[in-house]
């Protein structure tokens, strides 16, 4: 698919894509010694350095669609059971619970997402770590990539997988012919709308897990508190696809979360049995996502009782409200990946529900450049309305100006201080260099104050322009409380 990596013998799929049109570097690859190219665009048949290079050239209907063909013919193996996430936030969450629990009872497992391709216990794979190295930083790898991996996974009997299918991977038919056991939709609020344009579209993108990639006989799960909920499921009823609810009043009833900085205990009904379980992971939606892993689990052929058992040994994400900040501290510490106004909203609502007495709750983010801008304004709105003291920073700028992002942000803050008239007020204050705005802010730190690192979460780097720097807010953190301490 990638004319820069094309080598002689290659076949190549000349797609047209978001940024590039594969059928303008058509030339490129013939010069390569590609034979053979794949192609939706009948103007791509007419090249003559095709016929001078003998070079076969073939027009099919869908060149995503002829892909997804071409690749069962190199790598036919499926692992035996797989279960897929979609949703705006908590997909990495339910894939990462998916890949402990299968651990924890007992079955080699795998999955595959924002923070990579990840193993039970014992499984180290060369193969796998070979093809990812260098590789794009995708919630869903491009087709080829993961249909080698699943082949690979296969044929080393692992059967148990879990991956993420993100809007733009479904859009674009990376998945195209992989089929789950079961597949959840964890949450729906804005983002990506600079590839969708629409809220419709964007929801339309994310339904095609449920018609495209579900066996016949598949479960839908889906979290019950998702706006637009009664139009999810009259889709899913059309499409004779059965699903059931997870969270307050759903199939699964969530009756009460009793949070504490230091995790939570979770009552739920389910089948008209009572259940209770403690957990190091805070925050009531992770509660949702917890239970949602429970039921895709289930539903690749475990007892249910069997799965409630080991829910207490499941450990908080990489960088999904992660504690950087030991347990013995009088001030806490967490980084997130909340880069959506709906996730960075629902995050600090629930520190803020855990906030000890005499402690303030600051929140240190900025908004990644070259994506939707819409949401600047409405996050730094959020963060006015909720947080103590806000730090703005810079995320992953990459072309755009820093300031201008920030600015962005600065005026949602603006609009939420409006609103404060005749009561106290949060202030903010703009550190553009992320690395300083970590380490000034914890500097500041007073006993029981809350601080949330979020937007980058398990990231290991900062994008500007074109450069990728190496950058880990968890590191900086660490780096920071240990200087203090």
């Amino acid at each position: 698919m990638d004319s820069r990596i094309a080598k002689a013998g290659d076949i190549f799929f000349a797609i047209k894509g978001g940024s590039f049109d594969g059928n303008q570097f058509v030339e490129e690859v013939i010069k390569k010694g590609v034979k053979f190219i794949v192609t939706d665009n009948p103007d791509t048949l007419n090249n003559s350095k095709a016929t001078i290079n003998e070079v076969n050239i073939s027009l099919v209907e869908d060149t995503r669609i002829a892909l997804a063909e071409y690749i069962d013919i190199f790598y036919p193996l499926f692992p035996k059971y797989m279960v897929a996430a979609t949703g705006t936030n908590g997909k990495t969450s339910v894939v990462s619970y998916c890949l402990q629990l299968y651990s924890l009872l007992g079955v080699d497992s795998s999955s595959i997402g924002t923070i990579g391709v990840e193993h039970s216990k014992g499984i180290n794979l060369v193969e796998i770590k070979k093809i990812l190295e260098n590789f794009p930083n995708l919630t869903t790898l491009d087709p080829i990539t993961i249909r080698c991996i699943l082949h690979i996974l296969a044929d080393n009997n692992v059967n148990y997988v879990a991956f993420e299918a993100s809007s733009h991977g479904l859009d674009q038919k990376r998945i195209e012919g992989i089929k789950v056991q079961a597949a959840c939709f964890t949450s729906f609020s804005q983002d990506h709308l600079d590839y969708h344009k629409t809220m419709d579209a964007y929801l339309l993108a994310k339904l095609r897990l449920f018609t495209d990639n579900l066996l016949p006989g598949g479960i839908a799960i889906l979290n019950s508190e998702i706006p637009k909920l009664n139009y999810i499921k009259s889709y899913l009823q059309m499409h004779h696809i059965e699903f059931l609810t997870i969270g307050r009043k759903g199939d699964l009833d969530i009756t009460a979360t009793e949070q504490s900085i230091y995790g939570q205990n979770i009552s739920f009904t389910y089948k008209g049995q009572p259940y209770n379980f403690d957990t190091t992971i805070i925050g009531s939606f992770q509660a949702v996502n917890l239970l949602i892993s429970v039921m895709m689990v289930h539903f690749t052929g475990f007892h249910f009782e069997e799965i409630i058992l080991q829910l207490p040994n499941v450990v908080p994400v990489k960088g999904r409200l992660a504690r950087a900040s030991d347990d013995t501290s009088p001030y806490h510490v967490f980084i997130d990946y909340a880069h959506t106004p709906d996730a960075l909203e629902k995050t600090l609502l629930e520190l803020k529900k855990i906030k000890l007495a005499g402690g303030l709750l600051k929140v240190v983010f900025g908004c990644g450049g070259n994506r939707d801008s819409k949401k600047r304004k409405r996050m730094g709105y959020i963060a006015s309305k909720i947080a103590d003291q806000i730090i703005i920073t810079d995320d992953n700028p990459r072309h755009e100006q820093p300031n201008l992002i920030r600015q962005q942000i600065i005026c949602g803050i603006l609009s939420g201080f409006r609103e404060y008239i005749g009561r106290n007020c949060p202030n903010y204050i703009e550190i553009g260099d992320r690395k300083a705005a970590i380490v000034q802010t914890i500097s500041s730190l007073h006993t029981n104050d809350i601080l949330l690192i979020a937007g980058k979460g398990h990231e290991n780097y900062q994008i500007i322009q074109d450069i990728k720097l190496p950058f880990n807010d968890f590191e900086v953190a660490k780096e920071a409380l240990d200087s203090r301490n």
